[in-house]
């Protein structure tokens, strides 16, 4: 039974634990990236970089079909959690006859690879494993520690901490520890639903899309402005360089995801979702004022104002953060089709990993295959107001975005035969210690979420159903039970349609659970014949 009403501590526990892999993948990427990572130069780097990101654009639609046909994860979530560490000690143990460059072009794919999949098969772990009111809190959790991590991986070379010559064979260890462990935990034993809540992942998707435009926008036309102010001086490469949070920065990406994720559970995914179109409004809207009174009002040496760009960078990367915990691992496989999550989860990431590449090569004004990407100057000049332009569009379509928190529901194998593994999950969620009326839930549920009142109750069942649906009609049931199972609780076959043998059992004195088996048998089969009447009556 999952846990409704406690944190699931245990599970979250083990979930968290793969942050050390993917922490490794983006040590590893950001080398690449920086030209940092191995003995290549730039261009070799990046060249490595996109074969990796080639690589993902593979796995992750084909990870998303497997998902879908799976019912078991957990295997497949620790090999491909594996890879990372398996790229880089095949570096340290050459057990393959491969020379150095065959190497590290298996280290890209192996990192780029495991990442996509892990990242998907997690999610969705996730997603079956804790529900909606507690899975913010457990996505917080694992993004503050992937990030906590990578700011531990990045700090061990400058403390001297290296084995074997090598940045990446700690983080390989500690990373492949802590996939260890999880398995230790088993956690393929764990409870696991179905989730989903009625709605369309589109109608978050495209204000999303709007977000990410404005956001690139107002980002390289910022970084063009404050690099054409620094031209002069050979010293400035970036802004977070110069206001020395190069290291920094890392914490109010951490805090950022921490509180979109926490938010997400508290006021549910709409408002924080509608939060962060806001906070970007207001960064495209008064970011460009920030350095832009820096440039006014004072000059490079004087302190005072500097705190201005540290002010700039640092809400930068807290917005950042905030869409990281929100969009990466929560709401898309929440909202839509249960069966079609994994699918629909790998092609929004599948975009926002095209986003991440093209930000990417703009950034650094690579050449990939023959291709030339640079930011064009005639967006200087106007790039700014459509960016602002774009998060207002985004805040207006945040209107009719679906909620979630609330309305989630568990939907695998539900039908009208009261399936009791289904209902024996369902039971908890939905009633409280003296409302049985679990029956509203499953009609609820194939109604697609909305509410089902007495009169609707009454439609769909019959004017009579109070007759129809009598305890003394369902077999089994004699005038002395009758008594007890209405001192319990119950009234009528509906009532107990819903509910579970054990907890039933637990209620009537006497009754044993084979025999409230039978009985809750019994009664969902009257429910069932009495709604199939009816609809052939108003038919």
């Amino acid at each position: 039974m999952l846990q409704y009403r406690e944190f699931p501590l245990r599970t979250a526990a083990v979930l968290v634990l793969f942050s050390a892999p993917v922490s490794l993948c983006i040590y590893i990427i950001t080398g690449l990236v920086s030209g940092t990572l191995l003995g290549l130069s730039l261009p070799e780097h990046h060249g490595l970089l996109g074969i990796g990101a080639l690589a993902a654009t593979v796995v992750l639609p084909i990870t998303g079909l497997i998902v879908d046909r799976m019912r078991f994860h957990d295997h497949l979530l620790l090999l491909s959690s594996l890879l990372p560490a398996t790229g880089v000690l095949l570096r340290l143990f050459p057990v393959l006859p491969a020379s150095e460059d065959q190497l590290n072009l298996i280290l890209a794919v192996f990192v780029f690879s495991g990442l996509a999949a892990s990242a998907v098969l997690w999610t969705i772990r996730a997603n079956q494993s804790v529900v909606a009111r507690y899975r913010g809190r457990t996505v917080a959790l694992f993004v503050a520690l992937v990030l906590v991590l990578l700011g531990v991986f990045t700090s061990l070379p400058q403390l001297g901490v290296v084995l074997n010559g090598d940045i990446l064979v700690i983080p390989a260890f500690i990373s492949l520890f802590a996939v260890l462990l999880a398995a230790a935990f088993r956690p393929w034993k764990f409870s696991r639903a179905s989730f989903g809540a009625a709605g369309s992942a589109g109608l978050y998707f495209v204000p999303m899309v709007f977000v990410l435009a404005a956001h690139m926008l107002w980002y390289f036309v910022t970084k063009t402005s404050i690099g054409d102010f620094f031209a002069g001086d050979s010293a400035f490469e970036s802004l977070t360089q110069f206001t020395g949070l190069e290291f920094g920065q890392l914490m109010p990406l951490a805090i950022g995801a921490i509180v979109s994720a926490v938010s997400a559970d508290i006021r549910g995914r709409k408002a924080s979702f509608s939060t962060l179109l806001f906070m970007m409004g207001l960064l495209t809207i008064f970011g460009s004022a920030v350095y832009q009174t820096y440039f006014e009002l004072t000059d490079v040496t004087h302190t005072t104002w500097t705190v201005l760009l540290v002010s700039l960078v640092l809400s930068e990367r807290f917005i950042e953060g905030y869409m990281l915990g929100l969009c990466l691992f929560l709401i898309w496989p929440e909202i839509g089709s249960a069966r079609s999550k994994g699918l629909r989860l790998s092609l929004i990431w599948f975009f926002f990993l095209g986003y991440m590449t093209l930000f990417w090569a703009v950034d650094l004004n690579a050449t990939v295959f023959g291709l030339d990407f640079h930011f064009p100057s005639v967006l200087r000049s106007f790039g700014g107001e459509f960016a602002i332009l774009f998060s207002l569009i985004g805040l207006y379509l945040i209107g009719p975005l679906p909620e979630v928190l609330g309305r989630e529901i568990e939907m695998e194998d539900l039908s009208l035969e009261f399936d009791e593994r289904q209902v024996r999950k369902t039971v908890d969620a939905f009633v409280g210690a003296d409302d049985f009326e679990s029956i509203r839930s499953q009609l609820d549920i194939i109604d697609a979420g909305q509410e089902i009142s007495d009169s609707d109750m009454s439609e769909i069942l019959g004017e009579d159903s109070k007759d129809k649906l009598q305890l003394r009609r369902i077999p089994g049931i004699g005038e002395a039970l009758e008594k007890k199972i209405r001192a319990a609780g119950y009234e009528s076959a509906a009532q107990l349609a819903g509910e579970t043998a054990q907890r039933l059992a637990q209620k009537v004195d006497g009754l044993s659970t084979a025999k409230a088996e039978a009985i809750l048998k019994e009664a969902r089969k009257i429910v069932k014949k009495t709604i199939k009447k009816n609809k052939r009556g108003a038919s």
